[in-house]
């Protein structure tokens, strides 16, 4: 019993706390505010009401006198109900405005500031691989009337090699209205052109370094994999079924898997006006080498397009960026950008839809916080 008693004690003690604090926020707040729309007899009645709460409150919880705590929030409580009733919020009404708060900054800062992004496809790889959480910084380039393209405050435009967030900016294809994320290649006022997949800039060929390791496509993410009859394993599927071989890490299975596919993707670490990162093509592999590079798969027999693949009209996305290869001289216009995924052979992007008007651009990729 006595046991019980001091559960039960404990759990009075805490309510009664809760009660006092919430009635001393409460009278200070409708005092601050409404003071002066009541009569100074009954401001006066409740500020000594309040007094005498605080003083009965003021030892440590467990040396309080409970009985006069309870008496001192029954007057008090009183007081507030009897002269300031229209002004009173109950608990709930106070619980429920704290969430409609956050709620309603959350959705601000995820309008305005910041918004979380999941990449949904390979084409960024190897910077970013399929199904990263990453934040995007909504602020950088100026604020947008939600739900328009419209800007009111625009801070400032992408710059080379920057990771942008956009929405596709045509109608005319499936993938309308869905965001995309690319790299930013060429801005207005650049002259850029494509010479067998090497980007020139301006009249330069940008700066590319061959990384010394292949990497895989990401056109195979979902095919390596735990082996089912040994869950400490990996395995990768191809259309033979689960292969014999057993890897003791994904990276080897992968492996594996490109050598068994006959292509890789060569790395290459380019360079734009100080921004580094790395793109990759699709590569041959040797058998006997077992990863010497014989040429890229890129037809460089493409016939020319017959309209221009840089300009940002419904007739310019025709050809698949794996076999779009060359390209005229082009200067980008005003309020567009050109973009392209890091992992060349494998991005639906510039060179298939056209240039990104700036007005579809939503934000800068931030840091990613999940990587999977």
């Amino acid at each position: 019993m006595s046991k019980q008693k001091t559960q039960s004690e404990k759990r009075e003690l805490s309510e009664l706390n809760e009660r006092s604090n919430w009635l001393l926020r409460e009278s200070r707040r409708l005092l601050r505010r409404h003071g002066n729309k009541v009569p100074p007899e009954a401001r006066k009645k409740i500020d000594s009401l309040r007094e005498q709460l605080e003083h009965v409150c003021e030892p440590k919880p467990k040396q309080r006198d409970l009985v006069a705590v309870r008496d001192a929030c029954e007057e008090l409580d009183r007081a507030l109900s009897y002269s300031m009733a229209r002004w009173r919020k109950s608990p709930t009404r106070e619980y429920i405005e704290a969430v409609s708060w956050a709620v309603g900054l959350a959705l601000l800062i995820r309008a305005f500031v910041f918004e979380a992004f999941k990449i949904p496809s390979g084409s960024m790889i190897p910077t970013l691989h399929v199904h990263d959480h990453l934040f995007v910084n909504k602020f950088i380039y100026g604020l947008k009337i939600p739900f328009t393209r419209i800007k009111f405050f625009d801070q400032r435009q992408p710059k080379h090699g920057e990771i942008i967030v956009f929405e596709y900016p045509y109608a005319d294809d499936a993938d309308s209205g869905k965001d995309l994320i690319k790299r930013v290649i060429a801005v207005a006022g650049d002259r850029v052109q494509l010479k067998n997949n090497q980007i020139w800039l301006n009249g330069k060929a940008i700066s590319r370094k061959p990384a010394s390791q292949l990497g895989d496509c990401g056109e195979h993410v979902q095919l390596v994999a735990r082996c089912p009859d040994a869950a400490d394993r990996w395995c990768f599927i191809s259309e033979n079924g689960v292969s014999a071989e057993r890897f003791d890490t994904e990276q080897s299975a992968s492996a594996a898997l490109m050598r068994h596919n006959g292509f890789a993707c060569q790395r290459n670490v380019e360079c734009i006006a100080g921004q580094q990162w790395t793109s990759q093509h699709r590569a041959v592999l040797d058998s006997e080498q077992q990863g010497d590079i014989e040429g890229f798969i890129n037809s460089a027999n493409w016939p020319e397009p017959v309209f221009n693949p840089m300009t940002s009209t419904q007739q310019a996305r025709r050809y698949y960026p794996s076999d779009n290869s060359q390209w005229p001289v082009v200067e980008i216009p005003k309020g567009h950008v050109l973009v392209m995924g890091d992992n060349r052979d494998n991005s639906k992007d510039g060179r298939f839809f056209g240039l990104v008007p700036l007005n579809t651009v939503k934000g800068k990729a931030g840091f990613i916080w999940y990587a999977y």
